[in-house]
């Protein structure tokens, strides 16, 4: 179930970066935690007294295994922006389509916007 990122190998329109790199193990990360995560909560919900007491946290469990799902995928991808509108999880997608509307605005503004905004 772990999706371990093959370093994808440098070509001429995308040159591979030191920050591809590291985006790609972060990916990698981010994935064995959904995968611990993902076996702990199956775990939990085998029993039934667990899931009848703790529903709200075994959903939380899901919540955060989906969301690290999607920020994998999108750091994995050559079109980050593009991804982000894609994650599958609603609260993350708006969540990070606001905060990258707002800051995509502040730096097309110019430095003299980002600095009244901070």
């Amino acid at each position: 179930m772990t999706n371990i990122s093959p370093i994808r190998p440098a070509t001429a329109l995308q040159p591979l970066t030191d920050d591809a790199i590291v985006r790609a193990l972060i990916a990698d990360e981010l994935d064995r935690i959904r995968t611990v995560l993902e076996d702990m909560g199956t775990r939990l919900c085998a029993d039934p007294e667990i899931v009848g007491s703790h529903l709200y946290a075994l959903q939380a469990i899901d919540e955060i295994c989906q969301r690290n799902e999607n920020l994998a995928r999108t750091l994995r991808a050559d079109d980050m922006v593009a991804q982000s509108a894609a994650i599958t999880l609603e609260s993350l997608r708006l969540r990070l389509q606001t905060a990258l509307s707002e800051r995509l605005t502040r730096h097309e503004d110019g430095p003299a916007a980002a600095a009244s905004s901070d």
